[in-house]
Order: C-alpha cells, then sequence, then structure tokens
C-alpha cells in the first residue's frame, strides 16, 4: 500500500526554538525522507527550516503556515483557538488522506470535525498525571474540574484516532491502565537525524589538548524535572572536571547559575542556547554526557529525549539516572552508565568512573553509536507509515 500524503498540524510555530518544534520539523522531514508528501500545517514563523536542520528540508515537505492571531491587537490572548479554526478550514479545502497530530487538545477538537479523515496521535505524556504532580496545594473544585476535563479530553483522544503512538512503554502501559485502551498504543522512541549526525561525523577533529581538563556535557532545556540542579551539585564532588550546560531559559540559566556560586563551583560553564544547527558539533567537543533526570512521571516514565540520542550518535558515553524511560534505551555499562537518580554523589562518582576509565569509556561510546543507527528519525517514520498501512482495530502492537 502506498504512503498517504498526510498533514501535520500543531498550534505552535515549526520551526521553532522549543524542543517540540525540533522534534516535529524533524519527523516531518523524516516522513518526507520515507517517500511520503507532508504538508506541515502550524502557524506563521520566519525562522529558517535550514538554520534548524542544518540543511535544507526533502522537497516532499511542504509548508503550509496559517496567520498566527494570539495576542494581536484585536486578539490579544494566548488561546489557540482561532487557530484550530483555520486548521479545520485548511483540511476542509485540501481534503489530506491523513492527519497526525502530537497535541491533545487539538486533536480531541477535531476529531468530531474531520468528516472520515484518520487521525493518528502521537502522544508525549500522560497529561492527566503530570497536571496532578504539578499541583501544589490541595485540589480544590478548579483543579478537580481541570482534571476531569482533561480525563475527557485523554480519553476522547485515543479512543477516537486511527492509531495511538507513545514515547515509551511505560507510558504505553499506564495509557492502557488508566483508559481502558482496546489496543496497546504502538511504541515509538524519539530518533537522532542521521543525515545532520554523518555531517558532524565528517568534520569533527577530534582533537583536544593533550591537559585540557576533561569536559561534562548537558545540552536541553533546563526544566526543573530535568535534574540540572543535581549535576551542577555534583560537581562539588569532582575535581578537575569541566561541566557545560547548554539551552534554557534565562530564568532556570540564573537559578543554577546561583547555585553554582552557593557551592563555590567555578568548573560550571552556561554556554545559553546554542543554534540547533550546532549542537551535534558541541557534543564532539566534550568528553562525556549527562542526563540526569528526576524521578517525576514525566522524567521516569515518559520522556524519551532527544539529546540521549544525539549524544549516543555521536558515539558518546552517557551517564543518565536509572529510570524505566531511560533503561528502554539504555544498557548499564554496554551502551550507557545509569547512576541512582536525584543523588549527586552517585551521578559524581559514575562521571568519575567513565572519565578514568578511557577504554571502558570508548567502548560504551562505540556501543551507543551502533544502537543509535538503528533509531533514527527515518527508521521512525517508516514504522509509522508502515502502521499506516495496516488497520489498528485489528493489529495488537
Amino acid at each position: 500500500m502506498s504512503a498517504p500524503r498526510l498533514a501535520y498540524i500543531d498550534p505552535y510555530p515549526v520551526p521553532g526554538p522549543t524542543p517540540s518544534a525540533l522534534q516535529i520539523l524533524q519527523m516531518a522531514d523524516a516522513f518526507a525522507q520515507a517517500g511520503c508528501g507532508v504538508d506541515l500545517v502550524t502557524p506563521a514563523t520566519a525562522l529558517d527550516p535550514a538554520a534548524i536542520l542544518g540543511r535544507a528540508p526533502h522537497s516532499l515537505l511542504r509548508f503550509s503556515p496559517l496567520p498566527d492571531f494570539r495576542k494581536r491587537w484585536f486578539f490579544p490572548f494566548s488561546s489557540h483557538r482561532p487557530f484550530f479554526v483555520l486548521a479545520l478550514a485548511w483540511i476542509r479545502r485540501h481534503r489530506p488522506q491523513t492527519l497526525f497530530v502530537r497535541n491533545v487538545k487539538l486533536a480531541a477538537w477535531l476529531l468530531p470535525r474531520i468528516e472520515g479523515i484518520p487521525l493518528y496521535f502521537e502522544t508525549h505524556e500522560l497529561f492527566a498525571q503530570s497536571f496532578l504532580e504539578n499541583q501544589q496545594r490541595r485540589m480544590g473544585w478548579q483543579a478537580r474540574r481541570k482534571l476531569a476535563l482533561l480525563d475527557r479530553r485523554e480519553a476522547a483522544v485515543y479512543r477516537g484516532a486511527a492509531g495511538v503512538f507513545a514515547l515509551t512503554r511505560a507510558l504505553a502501559d499506564d495509557l492502557v491502565e488508566r483508559y481502558g485502551l482496546p489496543v496497546v498504543p504502538t511504541v515509538l522512541p524519539d530518533g537522532v537525524d542521521a543525515l545532520a549526525l554523518a555531517a558532524a561525523q565528517a568534520t569533527q577533529s577530534g582533537v583536544r589538548a593533550v591537559d585540557a581538563a576533561p569536559r561534562v556535557l548537558y545540552l536541553g532545556s533546563l526544566h526543573p524535572w530535568k535534574g540540572v540542579d543535581i549535576l551542577v551539585r555534583a560537581m562539588a564532588h569532582l575535581s578537575g572536571v569541566e561541566l557545560w550546560i547548554a539551552g534554557g531559559e534565562p530564568v532556570r540559566i540564573a537559578a543554577l547559575q546561583g547555585l553554582a556560586a552557593q557551592l563555590g563551583l567555578t568548573s560550571v560553564n552556561f554556554l545559553g542556547k546554542v543554534p540547533p544547527a550546532q549542537r551535534f558539533a558541541l557534543i564532539g567537543e566534550c568528553d562525556l554526557c549527562a542526563l540526569p533526570l528526576g524521578r517525576t512521571s514525566i522524567g521516569s516514565r515518559y520522556t524519551s529525549p532527544l539529546k540521549l540520542f544525539e549524544y549516543m550518535g555521536m558515539g558518546k558515553a552517557v551517564v543518565a539516572s536509572d529510570l524505566p524511560s531511560l533503561r528502554e534505551v539504555i544498557r548499564h555499562g554496554e551502551n550507557g552508565w545509569l547512576v541512582e537518580p536525584e543523588n549527586p554523589s552517585a551521578l559524581a562518582d559514575g562521571i568519575r568512573t567513565l572519565l578514568a576509565d578511557l577504554e571502558r569509556r570508548a567502548a560504551i561510546g562505540r556501543q551507543a553509536a551502533a544502537d543509535a543507527a538503528e533509531l533514527t528519525w527515518l527508521s521512525r517514520a517508516r514504522r509509522v507509515l508502515d502502521y499506516m498501512g495496516q488497520s489498528p482495530a485489528t493489529e495488537s502492537r
């Protein structure tokens, strides 16, 4: 069965500076690489996709931007409802064969209105559970009402979608348990851009000064559940080691800089946001990479970090939290190194162990690179397109 022409629709601008925007762009481009015509329908943006990908997007990927009315003088709100209406009008005008969506509110709004066009949904978390964990005080009637709304919305999407893709096995299991789904969602971890990876590997020198201090890298957003504060605290247990932290918003950077100053650390370097096209080169400049996720549901069960696959693709050993979400990819001592979560001392021990053993670190990096070669955006897109050629009502995945 030939691959359909699909529309990937999201209410946030793509290309964009966020990890979610990067993931959407990579996936849309991978669909195109797999031979599927793709319309990427999002609010308009001035960003050049080539500046994000480091190359021109595939010719089968067509950008179909819609006006962004949010916070304009005539619509001084952040609501995405105008985009929903415009997206529905676009769907009815262009009649794509298939829709692909990862925004649960948009999917819930579209499903009863798309007149038989199959909608496939990619979920990145159990939203009701995340909402519960974010409640810092006793649940009042408003919070209970919102939780009930989230539950109804998620149930409608998971039951109404033609197929559901979950980032991790743990997330898929939790969805089945909470919503009683008749079919287990297809597990679909994130991936690495094989084209960008090959270009970076072809240009990296791999030359470091003999007396240069070992360099540990964290690259990504700085949300509290990412555990970067634990990584900063781990540096207090290490000497002669540099930590590079790339990414994050100014408020979080300032908070972590304050923590480093409080601990008397001078070896923690904050690089700010790095242009996406330069991320592989930055990874190549470091000796070891860190992924210190915390024990929240999204960190421990639902996330499939983009940077994990990029670290691995560049042949870097990764010291990461020993959590179910990461154990789905990392095998301790074989393609990565797992340590007790939220424990600065254990994290420091893991870093110290691998920095002291070049042979072991190199072997782990080689296996990580070999595994990442099978975890590309292109292979991910092909799995989705294969699924779209089957009936989710009869296939047990």
